[in-house]
């Protein structure tokens, strides 16, 4: 369901239900004498009718705007998020399936269980910018500290940065979440610099001032040490971040030079790509498209790339062919990058492969961040059979409720009598 633009096509989509009827009189919108609360289109364009015309500007603005925030979860990567958000609360996970779309399951937990709605929109922001994240090897497992202390000081970290490089930053909230698949959310929202806006207040057109919302979240997986980081800036912002996390949530001081992108071996590309796992996965073809090799002097680098006309073969295959005993694979080259391709079978009418190509260096560079959440959990998986990343080096999830893959989406009943 694409998402509605306006609040009448909002409550064209939402049953009237008592979900409904409590936002509504929650709001206080009078109803006119003799009004039955009955699921039907006419029951949904009168109350569209009502919003609409009411006089009081100010409830009029606030009806809309409370319709309006259901929308920021009504798609399916809001819905995974609300699943997720909700997966040790079994009465409220039952409420959910039995909402009749993601905009009903949105506006249910919005009336219902605000807090809960919150943790589900700070999931669905990791993953809708997800291809934003930066890796991060903390090398560090302990458990978060949630204790008012330690929350505290993790904020006046961060607090104290942002004073000092933007002159901002002096309010400061977290929320520490418990992920579905294991993992650990820190939401940080940080008060930026103040700014003047044009905008209506009820009837009355002025410039109000307000501070725009500095977004930053942080996910730990706790089994591996590993953590992904959401912030604006460069490098430095992302370190701060898991600087204050590792030391005031985790306990333990941890510079820089610590908190390090994981380095990876190449080295066994040598031979190709043997994945056997990937073949059962529905994969038809794996290559290793291009490497760059360094010479052992570290003087000269080489870069081979496999063109078109050579039909999925690996190019250490090929370095092998044309150049023999001369191959600087065999004769101590470091392999300093790589292209790794994974074809899938021609979609039907289509003649090509579809290609899910995988960069990454011996820095530590990947591109996982590209991919949804249930591939790049595969390709990482490849990666170790591969012995390019350690086990420890991953970022590992923990599918759980069928949520990710669909099992509890059988229960939904999409659509609208």
């Amino acid at each position: 369901m694409s998402r509605p633009h306006t609040y009448a096509d909002i409550l064209l989509n939402l049953p009237v239900d008592d979900t409904l009827k409590t936002f509504i009189e929650r709001h206080a919108l009078p109803l006119p004498a003799g009004w039955i609360w009955h699921d039907s289109i006419q029951a949904s364009k009168s109350l569209a009718g009502l919003i609409q015309l009411h006089p009081n500007v100010a409830m009029r603005d606030r009806i809309v705007a409370g319709l309006h925030a259901s929308t920021l979860l009504a798609h399916p990567l809001g819905k995974q998020a609300m699943f997720q958000a909700a997966h040790d609360r079994p009465t409220e996970l039952m409420g959910l399936i039995a909402c009749k779309n993601d905009l009903h399951r949105a506006f249910w937990l919005y009336v219902h269980h605000p807090a809960l709605f919150e943790a589900a929109a700070e999931i669905e922001y990791l993953d809708h910018h997800g291809q934003q994240a930066q890796q991060h090897d903390l090398g560090l497992k302990g458990a978060i500290k949630r204790d008012d202390a330690s929350i505290a000081a993790f904020r006046d970290a961060i607090k104290g940065f942002y004073q000092r490089e933007l002159g901002c930053g002096e309010v400061c909230v977290v929320n520490v979440l418990d992920r579905a698949r294991g993992t650990q959310l820190v939401s940080i929202h940080a008060k930026d610099l103040a700014t003047a806006k044009l905008e209506f207040e009820g009837s009355q057109l002025q410039r109000r001032v307000g501070s725009p919302n500095i977004h930053m979240v942080l996910e730990y997986a706790q089994a591996t040490g590993v953590a992904r980081t959401i912030i604006r800036g460069g490098a430095k912002y992302h370190a701060m971040l898991c600087e204050a996390f590792a030391r005031h949530l985790l306990g333990v001081d941890a510079d820089a030079q610590r908190i390090r992108t994981p380095q990876l071996n190449l080295s066994n590309l040598r031979l190709g790509m043997n994945i056997p796992q990937a073949i059962e996965d529905g994969f038809v073809g794996l290559q290793v498209k291009s490497v760059t090799v360094v010479s052992d002097c570290g003087q000269l680098k080489l870069e081979c790339t496999v063109r078109a006309a050579s039909e999925q073969r690996c190019v250490t295959d090929l370095l092998t062919q044309y150049f023999g005993s001369a191959n600087p694979l065999t004769r101590g080259w470091m392999i300093q990058a790589a292209m790794l391709n994974f074809y899938l079978a021609p979609m039907q009418g289509k003649r090509r492969s579809s290609v899910v190509s995988v960069e990454l260096t011996s820095k530590g560079r990947l591109n996982l961040h590209k991919f949804d959440e249930e591939l790049r959990t595969q390709l990482e998986g490849y990666l170790v059979q591969l012995g390019i990343l350690q086990g420890q080096q991953v970022f590992t999830t923990d599918q759980v409720l069928g949520v990710d893959s669909g099992v509890v989406t059988d229960l939904f009943v999409e659509g609208r009598e």
